[in-house]
């Protein structure tokens, strides 16, 4: 296999993409704290809770699940979506729970909550999207120069066939993927800031029907996504996307109702 050049298009997509990953979350912080005088530590907040409850203690309990059950789950694409879901909506939202009730005690608005979805939603993005969106786009740019040509000229024949192989799947997926990339992603950060407006109302107001409302949302947009990613990457963008708006739409009403 040889290297072939990377599309405009798919360049483009993965540009929209990186864009999307740091600039909305950036952006967004920027708007609450200067706008709505949200604090730095709720976005701090947000940030830590993530990266502890979801790529650290979720990922040390899929391990030892996977381990355990062999194929079973991964086998399935129905119990996968489930367990999937499960263990995302428990992780996420207990972490989110915790970091108001304990670490946001003295910082607890409905300001600083979406703030928090900010940083919750926007280190996810970050660290998902962003930092694969750099590395295509470095990769892209040095195929479509030829400078990668001339690093792999210094491997030996095997380990070259291997990174060309790793590369291929630059130039091979449809460019339009890599910008629905981009749009999964406002998706996910416009739901991770509705969910952290329910959790908020389940400390505030000490009512766990908020923090099992914001599970429920949470889980049925997870399954979804698991489930229907077998049929169509587009379908599944369009009724995750209907989803998390009628999400957005409820916590929206439930935001402005709140006093503080």
């Amino acid at each position: 296999m040889e290297l072939q050049p990377v599309s405009v298009g798919s360049v483009v997509g993965m540009m929209f993409s990186l864009a999307v990953a740091f600039g909305i979350p950036i952006g967004l912080f920027i708007y609450l704290w200067r706008k709505k005088k949200a604090t730095f530590f709720s976005f701090a907040t947000g940030l830590l809770i993530f990266l502890v409850f979801a790529l650290l203690l979720e990922s040390i309990v899929h391990s030892i699940v996977f381990r355990a059950t062999g194929t079973l789950i991964t086998g399935n694409l129905f119990l996968y979506a489930l367990y999937g879901a499960l263990m995302a909506a428990g992780f996420e939202e207990t972490g989110r729970y915790l970091g108001m009730k304990f670490i946001m005690r003295n910082h607890l608005t409905k300001e600083n909550a979406l703030m928090y979805g900010v940083g919750h939603g926007g280190i996810e993005a970050m660290f998902l999207l962003g930092i694969t969106s750099i590395n295509n786009l470095a990769n892209a740019m040095m195929i479509n120069d030829g400078s990668m040509t001339g690093v792999l000229a210094e491997l030996d024949e095997a380990t070259r066939q291997t990174a060309v192989q790793g590369l291929a799947v630059l130039w091979e997926t449809p460019a339009s993927l890599f910008f629905a990339a981009g749009f999964e992603r406002i998706i996910a950060i416009c739901l991770q800031i509705a969910l952290s407006v329910l959790i908020y109302r389940a400390v505030k107001e000490k009512n766990g029907r908020w923090y099992w409302a914001a599970f429920g949302a949470h889980f049925a947009v997870d399954f979804a996504a698991v489930l229907l990613s077998s049929i169509s990457i587009a379908l599944t963008e369009v009724v995750i996307a209907v989803m998390t708006a009628a999400v957005v739409w409820y916590v929206h009403k439930v935001y402005l109702a709140l006093k503080a």
